[in-house]
């Protein structure tokens, strides 16, 4: 009988590495919760998102244009809630004038979210040209 050659380690996946942060993230925001710390709670809750989102920004392969592509659906996306905004308020007819300005600047306040939304997910999931 041969002997077993010994077996090779798997490498450690990278993904692996964000579940203790996770984890703890997420008990600190119910632990927030559960003693009525809200604003705590908020910002673990935003910094569990955000940590494995920069991470695979960080951790990625980036090719040329990548970014330009990025910047570009930043200034499209940007202008998304500032359409809809104005649609939203032109499409009421008679309203009051300060009643459709808080409409259209609600989407003012929302593009540069918008943008950086479109911008991100692009990044995350954008793939080179064939």
């Amino acid at each position: 009988m041969r002997p077993t050659p010994p077996r090779e380690r798997e490498p450690l996946s990278l993904d692996a590495l964000l579940i203790v942060p996770a984890l703890m993230l997420a008990g600190g925001a119910c632990v927030a919760v559960a003693v009525r710390h809200f604003a705590l709670a908020a910002a673990a809750t935003v910094t569990l998102v955000l940590v494995p989102l920069v991470f695979r920004l960080w951790t990625r392969t980036w090719y040329r244009g990548l970014v330009l592509r990025g910047l570009g659906l930043f200034i499209a996306g940007m202008h998304l809630p500032m359409l809809v905004g104005g649609a939203l308020a032109y499409g009421r007819i008679g309203c009051e004038p300060a009643d459709c300005g808080q409409t259209i600047l609600l989407g003012i306040v929302l593009a540069p979210v918008a943008g950086a939304l479109c911008s991100v997910l692009y990044w995350l999931v954008g793939r080179p040209p064939v």
